[in-house]
């Protein structure tokens, strides 16, 4: 590309985008607006210069909204090609210049804060990961603990009734031998009673006896 030139370029998107090199015309510059009759246009640095030698540093785009082109501006591959010697400098719109240095600023700021969402991004997605980790590490040991404690628990019933068991065979044990004693006490005294008893009857009947004999 040779000269100062200003490219009239049309994007997918619905709006046309035009770049301007510094050395551009005012006056043409004001001529070529007219002749689009659209909207008033948006300044934006280009972020991203391109690498190649053919484009200047302080090239800027201007955004607008799609209004139709007149015929001669239709192609995508129009060049308007002004003389330099008409060409006023650019550093009198305000609005076009645009330090490189801040661009550059720009740019860098960009992409801090999109690594910074993409690092947050990142983290969130491990928090989460850990926390699901950490969520079903508790609920392993909650039902590890559970399952313990019951266990624990039923021990110490089986034990208690174990307990519970012998206890009841030792309280009937003894008061079986109780009762045991007992009737033997009650035979023993029974029985002297029944003797006693016989030798009294035993005695009466020698007595009467005795007393038979005599009245004969």
């Amino acid at each position: 590309m040779a000269g100062h030139t200003i490219e009239v370029l049309t994007p997918v998107f619905p709006a046309a985008a035009m770049r301007l090199s510094p050395a551009a015309g005012e006056s043409d510059l004001e001529k070529t607006l007219r002749d689009l009759k659209g909207p008033p246009f948006c300044l934006l640095p280009f972020l991203n210069p391109p690498t190649s030698s053919i484009f200047s540093n302080h090239q800027l785009f201007i955004f607008m909204a799609a209004p139709p082109l007149p015929p001669w501006l239709s192609s995508p591959s129009v060049t308007l090609t002004l003389s330099p010697s008409t060409a006023a400098p650019s550093a009198s719109s305000p609005r076009l210049h645009i330090e490189k240095g801040a661009a550059f600023d720009l740019a860098e700021c960009c992409r801090d804060l999109e690594e910074k969402h993409g690092a947050l991004a990142a983290h969130k997605k491990e928090a989460a990961w850990h926390l699901r980790r950490v969520e079903q590490q508790l609920e392993a040991e909650k039902a590890c603990r559970k399952r313990e404690t019951m266990e624990e628990v039923e021990a110490k019933v089986k034990k208690l009734r174990e307990e519970q068991a012998v206890a009841l065979e030792r309280i009937d044990a003894e008061y079986k031998e109780q009762l045991m004693v007992l009737r033997r006490d009650a035979e023993a005294k029974e029985q002297k009673l029944v003797e006693q008893w016989a030798a009294k009857h035993a005695k009466v009947r020698r007595l009467m006896e005795q007393m038979g004999c005599c009245r004969r």
